[in-house]
Order: structure tokens, then sequence, then C-alpha cells
């Protein structure tokens, strides 16, 4: 199976075992600002096939996986520490991986 990375929304393929996705922060502004796009912190989820791994996280988030449309098509609670996510092998395509906290959540893209 060819992994994608994705980068600024720009697929590149590669044909490692696993793949480095790099996440991006997007802080919700006040009322009416829109999204601020945050210095670059550059951390990773790495993919390989279905299972993706992250660092261990410091607080709990919600995971979501958006399809082309930006509809979610999957969505679970990620609690502090999780390390590990399998997703459904019944995905398939480009997909938008979200990282959600309270005023800001963490971003990146997958091809599955």
């Amino acid at each position: 199976m060819m992994l994608i990375l994705a980068l600024g929304g720009v697929f590149v393929s590669s044909s490692y075992a696993s793949q480095q996705v790099p996440m991006q922060i997007i802080k919700e502004g006040p009322m009416g600002d829109g999204p601020t796009y945050a210095p670059p912190r550059p951390w990773y989820i790495v993919q390989d096939d279905y299972v993706l791994t992250l660092p261990a996280l410091d607080e709990d988030y919600t995971f979501e996986l958006r399809d082309e449309e930006g509809e979610v098509v999957y969505t679970t609670f990620l609690p502090s520490g999780t390390t590990q996510v399998i997703l459904p092998s019944t995905l398939s395509g480009s997909f938008e991986i979200r990282l959600v906290g309270d005023t800001y959540y963490y971003r990146g893209y997958i091809l599955l």
C-alpha cells in the first residue's frame, strides 16, 4: 500500500512502511476573528496503515477524522496519556485528522 505524507494540504507519496504526518495547531480567535495559525510546533503522528501512533497526550482531546467535504466520518475521545489510535479498516480515501482541544485543534492529513 502506498502511504501519503501531507504537508500544508499538499499530498506527497512515499513507499516507506510507516509515515510521519506533521501536525499544525489552529487556535480559534475571539468571536468573529476566525482561526489564527500559531507558529509551527513540530510534532508528528506516525501512520502505519490504520494505526496512528502519537506522542503521549498531555491533556484530553477529541479525535476527528474528516472526509474531503469536511464531514466527520469517525470520532473518538482520547484521554490524557493516549499514544495510539486504531482506525476502522472500512475507511478509505483522503482525510483530515483533528485533535480538538478547548480553544484550538491540531490538524494533519492522511490517505487510507
